[in-house]
């Protein structure tokens, strides 16, 4: 296959993958009838099984193992218990009409993960860097005062930043192969999952199946919208550059903006207006800044090659 093939290739697995984070809303608001705790159980327990089964199915069963063997269990841990926060919060907030906080808050991950590394790892910041911290600010205050008149605070969008950011930061502490790692981390949720599903069997609550085919499928198909994309992205992300799949993780966030102003007509006043622009600022400096830095990386190195050639 040709560089360009595969090229090609990764954009169209990368989109794929994004496109169909985005489009989660639309699998989830017809299970209105759940409530998050309930969605989210569900999601974990098919979510496992479509896992375990594309481990069987890709032959990672070797490396599932020799993972197990190196793994250190308190980084799983922490990572699945800041996954479980995260799914969580996202599952609630487009069950409750807010798609368009959830939205603000991926919008803010990159610019939080970059707070993160400077006031818990000391890393210095750009002046880039700083530029996009001070406008996501601003975009963030802006967004409190109009949720603030409508007597709420955008805590959704923050604990999914930061979700987000922090889920990212623990995931280099657990290196190996995305779904392997991705298994791994849902595997720990599953015991509290099925424990509060069979709790609420008991109780006669939440979902009955076999009493409705379409909703029985769409929970179902919960697990399987986790696994997709996520395997469709670890094949992009081998054939694409970080530039590239930087651009690609704004689609989602998009996505849901897109659908929370046109499809589900949230209200979008001139100061969610004013602090989405802000946000879009911010991650253009951010963007502007890791080409940059790109750049630079690959300047340095094509100068110690020539040297040493």
């Amino acid at each position: 296959m040709t560089a360009k093939n595969e090229s090609g290739q990764g954009v169209a697995f990368g989109l794929g993958a994004t496109l169909l984070w985005g489009s989660y809303p639309l699998w989830y608001k017809p299970l209105a009838g759940l409530d998050a705790y309930h969605l989210l159980s569900w999601r974990v327990v098919f979510a496992e099984l479509f896992l375990l089964a594309l481990v069987l199915l890709t032959a990672r069963v070797g490396t599932l193992r020799s993972t197990l063997k190196t793994v250190r269990p308190a980084n799983v841990l922490t990572v699945s218990a800041v996954l479980g926060l995260w799914w969580l919060m996202y599952i609630y907030g487009i069950m409750t009409g807010r798609v368009l906080e959830v939205a603000f808050g991926y919008f803010l991950s990159p610019i939080m993960s970059m707070l993160v590394s400077r006031v818990i790892f000391k890393e210095r910041l750009t002046s880039l860097q700083t530029w996009a911290i001070f406008l996501a600010v601003t975009g963030v205050t802006l967004m409190a005062f109009e949720l603030l008149n409508l007597r709420s605070f955008p805590w959704i969008a923050l604990v999914i930043g930061f979700c987000y950011s922090f889920y990212g930061i623990f995931k280099k502490k657990v290196p190996g192969d995305p779904v392997v790692i991705q298994t791994l981390e849902i595997a720990v949720l599953l015991p509290f999952a099925a424990l509060f599903l069979l709790l609420a069997q008991a109780q006669g609550v939440g979902h009955q199946f076999l009493q409705s085919g379409t909703r029985d499928l769409l929970l179902v198909a919960t697990g399987l919208i986790t696994v997709l994309p996520l395997w469709w992205y670890s094949l992009a992300a081998k054939q694409l550059s970080m530039i590239t799949l930087g651009f690609l993780q704004f689609v989602p966030p998009i996505c849901n903006f897109l659908l929370a102003a046109f499809v589900y007509g949230e209200p979008v006043s001139s100061l969610k207006l004013a602090a989405f622009s802000f946000i879009w600022l911010a991650l253009a400096l951010f963007t502007l800044n890791s080409i940059r830095v790109q750049r630079a990386a690959a300047a340095a190195r094509l100068s110690v090659q020539m040297r040493t050639a």
